[in-house]
């Protein structure tokens, strides 16, 4: 009984040490990111420049159209 409990708990501990690595390099590459962002050249395109698409072909429910001034009719 006591040599599966310290397996387990050998396991749990690796497991922990991999998570901890895994989320630190989720921060540098955070980290990398950010100073681009913040540092990096401000004439960088946007990735996605594809214009929207109409409103019906979008899935809106609906779509504002400035033409129609009014929803009354007198």
């Amino acid at each position: 009984m006591h040599a599966t409990g310290k397996v387990l708990i050998d396991v749990i501990v690796v497991m922990f040490f991999v998570g901890m690595a895994g989320s630190a390099v989720v921060i540098l590459i955070s980290f990398v990111e950010d100073f681009r962002e913040l540092f990096g050249s401000d004439e960088a395109e946007p990735e996605h420049d594809s214009p929207r698409p109409p409103a019906h072909e979008s899935g809106a429910a609906y779509s504002y159209s400035p033409r129609r001034e009014s929803l009354h009719h007198f």
